[in-house]
């Protein structure tokens, strides 16, 4: 059992933080009420950082999800 949720830890890890590499924008743009449009671009360092974040957010959730999995399966048999 802690096999399985060390490695659904990691792989979920992994796969969420290329993942939001790829498709987590570093700029916004904002519109304001006469129609200019204004630029914001996040920092390398607090776009990673954001990124990881959020990668561990979902690894924690995965590895809850699978451990909710395994012991509804236990208790089934």
């Amino acid at each position: 059992m802690e096999k399985i949720l060390v490695k659904t830890g990691i792989y979920s890890l992994v796969l969420s933080f290329f993942l939001l590499v790829v498709f987590m924008k570093r700029e916004e743009s904002t519109t304001d009420f006469e129609g200019m449009t204004s630029y914001v671009v996040t920092p390398y360092s607090e776009f990673f950082f954001h990124i990881f974040r959020y990668s561990i957010i979902t690894s924690i959730i995965a590895v809850i999800f699978v451990w909710l999995y395994i012991l509804s399966k236990k208790e089934k048999e």
